[in-house]
């Protein structure tokens, strides 16, 4: 069947284009500018901030030996997955069992076998915009419906648009916490009103709504506010955790699913998530990287250098007259494009050397992002050249 007469394929192509384009212009901005483009797209920074994980990796490598180095069976080594529990549940304020505990190569393999396992084509998720870019992309690819809802103007929960737009054939919802790409930290009131309306929705249509919590941001709370979890607050929970992020290593993709002790629907779901692992090709991380990830399990980075970071872009840019969004947490500074055509905006600004990335990305428009990936003289340079092109606009 051609990607025309099979309409998931068509939509799979669909959420490809935008980031394939973007892609285009990003090469084609590192080819021209080389070491004088301010790259701050994706969040690979550019200088370490912490060097507490690069020391204990290479300490780990220095003393590995093959055994340490073996398979791990699907889910992960135990032990790893005893100390990733540990800590989660003193963080959590839940009892976690090592096997509700299952070791992935990253948050997006994690995500993709939960959708996979846990819901079944035709069924729906709620997503709330503005979101990471491939929450829809994975939703079509596996068959599965996406009714997005817009977050409220400061970007928090608008628990009234969620009920409104809610219907009988949507069995979960995917939040952020902190919220990617936007920075804002849902507080404890609005989880526990959140999962209020779930508990009310689950009983109007029989069916417990699964609440799966992206937590891949949560240790990046730059400016010291509280970051409650989803899970202390509803039951149906499954938590998506990935490393990288606070570890400045993003790229090797270690991560894990946390099902909730107090999901009971679907039965035994750490156990199929586990088997689904198998069936899919989606197997456990690197030896390596288990064990950093449990060396590290209570450890908490230094955020000075990014919260010195945040401060100085935010107060720069405000200085030049752009309006930056409120938020506390991740790498990330979410910024209301000054023409309205984020699109436009961003490729004006690659034209110059400077990559951000549009908001349309992450499905929605009107805003473009920025990954402090630089320190504070490149900063300053890149809020300068943003000046200048809306000050063309």
């Amino acid at each position: 069947m051609s990607a025309a007469a099979n309409p998931a394929s068509s939509q799979v192509t669909d959420l490809l284009t935008p980031l394939d384009t973007y892609m285009r212009l990003h090469a084609a901005t590192l080819r021209r500018f080389g070491a004088r483009a301010l790259d701050l797209s994706f969040p690979n920074p550019q200088f370490l901030a912490d060097p507490h994980p690069y020391q204990t990796l290479a300490k780990l490598a220095a003393r590995c030996d093959p055994l340490d180095l073996r398979y791990s069976p699907f889910g992960g080594f135990t032990p790893v997955r005893r100390r990733i529990a540990a800590a989660l549940s003193k963080r959590h304020q839940l009892s976690y069992r090592w096997s509700d505990i299952i070791m992935t190569p990253g948050a997006a393999a994690a995500l993709t076998i939960a959708l996979r396992t846990l819901l079944a084509p035709g069924e729906h998720v709620m997503l709330i915009t503005p979101c990471w870019m491939d929450y829809p992309l994975y939703l079509a690819d596996l068959g599965l419906g996406c009714d997005p809802v817009p977050a409220a103007a400061d970007k928090h929960l608008d628990l009234a648009a969620i009920e409104a737009a809610w219907r009988p054939h949507i069995r979960a919802l995917i939040i952020t916490q902190p919220v990617s790409p936007t920075g804002v930290v849902h507080n404890g009131d609005e989880l526990a009103s959140l999962a209020a309306l779930l508990t009310r929705l689950s009983q109007r249509h029989s069916h417990p709504i699964l609440l799966i919590a992206d937590e891949a941001h949560r240790d990046q709370v730059w400016a010291g506010t509280c970051c409650p979890a989803l899970a202390s607050h509803y039951p149906h929970t499954l938590t998506v955790h990935s490393f990288g992020k606070a570890w400045q290593m993003p790229g090797q993709r270690t991560g894990y699913l946390a099902v909730s002790p107090h999901l009971t629907t679907p039965p035994q779901a750490a156990h199929r998530l586990i088997q689904a692992m198998r069936t899919s090709g989606h197997g456990a991380p690197t030896a390596l990287m288990q064990h950093l990830a449990a060396a590290l399990a209570d450890a908490r980075p230094d955020l000075n250098a990014l919260a010195r970071l945040q401060r100085h872009a935010r107060q720069d840019l405000r200085k030049h007259g752009i309006e930056v969004l409120e938020a506390h947490a991740t790498q990330f500074l979410y910024a209301r494009c000054p023409t309205g055509d984020d699109g436009a905006f961003v490729t004006a600004l690659a034209n110059r050397g400077v990559l951000t990335m549009p908001s349309h990305l992450f499905h929605e428009p009107g805003w473009f992002r920025l990954a402090l990936n630089v320190d504070i003289p490149d900063l300053s340079q890149a809020a300068r050249i943003i000046a200048e092109e809306a000050a063309r606009a």
